[in-house]
C-alpha cells in the first residue's frame, strides 16, 4: 500500500489515524521548516552521514523557499525508513533536485533507519515524490557512500554509476596499537618542523569555542583558498555568498551541540594564524571537510601538513577507527593514506526532459572518470589549468 500525504498534516514521526501502519508510503512536506524539524527527528536515531547531517541540512536548506527544497521522508510498515533533505536548483529551464552544498557535498550517505527497503519500495520513492513535486525534473545525487558501518547505502539497489573522483582515507587502529603515526620517517620529520616553527615563537593549536573564533577563521580560510585555488587555475567554489553563509551557520550551530558534529581548527605560530582544518564527524572518525595555509614565510615548511598531523593525533586519542581526508586526489593524500574508496552517483529523471539531461551528465561524468582515472590525461589537465592560471595573471600586470 502506497499513500502520498502532503501539507501541514504531515508534521511530526508520530503516527495518526490518516497514516497506515502497515504498507510504503512516502511524505513530502510542503512546509520546509515542518519537513526540516521531521527530518531532526528521523536523524536521532539514523544512520547518516555527509550532506545529510541534520545540521548540514538545517544550515543549507533553512533559508531557502519551500520551493528550493525538498524534504521526504518514507514509511514503511509503521516506521520512518528513509529521508532525504534536497535543494532545488533551477540549471537553465531544468529544476534539479540534488544534496545541499553542490561540490561541497560529499561522501553523503542517505539518512536511513532500520527498516530494509528494496528496490521496490525505493522506486515507490521516486514515484511520490514528482505527484508532490511536478516542478522537479530530476533528482541527481552525487558522491555517496557506498556502506557505512558495514550497512550498503540503500540507494545502491538502484541504477547508479561509479563517481570520477576516489577517496582517501588512513586507519588509525595501526597507529594505537603500534604508537607509530603513518611511519617513523614521518614523525621524524613533524618533529623537526615543530623545532623549526618554535624557532619564530609559540606554536598554538585549537579548536574554535566561539562564533567569532569560528568567523576568524572562515575569513582566512576563504582569502587563502581562492589564492591557491586560482594558482591552480580551478574556479572557487566557495566564492558564492550563499556557500560562505552556509559553512559559517554549519560550524556555529555545531558550538551548541554537547559533542560538535563539525569542527574548525587553526594553527597559530607567533600570534599568527597559519594553517585552517575543519572536519565533521562520522561514526568511524573525522572526515576532512577543507584545509587551506597561509602562503607566507612558514609556508614551505608545510604549516598545513602540521596541523594536519595534530588532527589525526586527536583522532587516534578518540578512539577513532579511520581519518577520512575526503574526495579527490592530491599527492599529499596519498602520502598519508592506505586505503581508497570509491563512491557512487545517482541521477533520477522524473520527467521527460529532465531524464534528456540527467542522460547527458552521466556520458559528461563517465568522461571526467575516465580523464581522472588516468595518470597521463589528468596530470597533463593539472598542468594546463596552471599554465592557463599563470597566463591570466601575467596578463592582469
Amino acid at each position: 500500500m502506497q499513500q502520498l500525504l502532503t501539507g501541514a498534516k504531515a508534521q511530526t514521526l508520530q503516527l495518526d489515524e490518516n497514516n497506515p501502519r502497515t504498507g510504503f508510503y512516502t511524505v513530502v512536506y510542503k512546509d520546509g521548516q515542518a519537513g526540516i524539524e521531521a527530518y531532526a527527528a528521523f536523524c536521532r536515531s539514523a544512520l547518516y552521514s555527509g550532506s545529510q547531517n541534520p545540521l548540514w541540512v538545517k544550515s543549507w536548506l533553512g533559508p531557502r523557499t519551500d520551493d528550493e527544497r525538498l524534504i521526504a521522508i518514507a514509511w514503511k510498515d509503521g516506521q520512518p525508513a528513509l529521508a532525504l533533505g534536497l535543494a532545488v536548483e533551477r540549471r537553465g529551464p531544468l529544476r534539479i533536485a540534488t544534496f545541499p552544498g553542490g561540490p561541497h557535498a560529499t561522501s553523503t550517505f542517505v539518512a536511513s533507519g532500520d527498516v530494509p527497503l528494496d528496490a521496490a519500495d525505493l522506486h515507490a520513492v521516486l514515484n511520490d515524490i514528482p505527484a508532490a513535486r511536478p516542478d522537479i525534473d530530476a533528482i541527481i545525487l552525487k558522491r555517496q557512500r557506498l556502506q557505512l558501518e558495514g550497512r550498503a547505502n540503500p540507494l545502491r539497489e538502484l541504477w547508479h554509476i561509479i563517481s570520477p573522483n576516489l577517496t582517501f582515507a588512513m586507519s588509525l587502529a595501526p597507529c594505537r596499537e603500534t604508537g607509530i603515526i603513518r611511519s617513523k620517517h614521518r614523525m621524524s620529520r613533524h618533529r623537526q618542523v615543530r623545532r623549526k616553527f618554535e624557532t619564530f615563537g609559540e606554536i598554538r593549536v585549537f579548536q574554535a569555542q566561539t562564533r567569532e573564533e569560528v568567523d576568524r577563521l572562515f575569513d582566512h580560510f576563504f582569502e587563502w583558498k581562492a589564492e591557491q585555488l586560482a594558482f591552480r587555475g580551478i574556479p572557487d567554489s566557495f566564492a558564492p555568498e550563499e556557500v560562505r553563509a552556509s559553512l559559517r551557520n554549519t560550524f556555529r550551530l555545531a558550538l551548541e551541540q554537547e559533542e560538535p558534529s563539525f569542527e574548525i581548527n587553526g594553527l597559530e605560530i607567533a600570534g599568527k594564524l597559519r594553517a585552517i582544518n575543519a572536519y565533521s564527524r562520522t561514526s568511524e572518525g573525522p572526515l576532512c571537510e577543507f584545509l587551506a595555509y597561509c602562503n607566507d614565510e612558514l609556508a614551505q615548511w608545510g604549516p598545513g601538513e602540521f596541523l594536519t598531523y595534530k588532527m589525526i593525533e586527536k583522532a587516534i586519542e578518540s578512539g577513532a577507527s579511520v581519518y577520512d581526508f575526503g574526495i579527490g586526489d592530491e599527492p599529499y593524500k596519498r602520502q598519508w593514506t592506505d586505503r581508497t574508496r570509491e563512491e557512487f552517483d545517482s541521477y533520477f529523471g522524473l520527467t521527460f526532459r529532465g531524464k534528456m539531461y540527467v542522460l547527458a551528465v552521466m556520458c559528461v561524468e563517465y568522461l571526467k572518470r575516465f580523464i581522472k582515472r588516468s595518470p597521463l590525461l589528468s596530470g597533463f589537465v593539472k598542468r594546463a589549468r596552471k599554465g592557463v592560471a599563470a597566463l591570466a595573471q601575467f596578463r592582469k600586470r
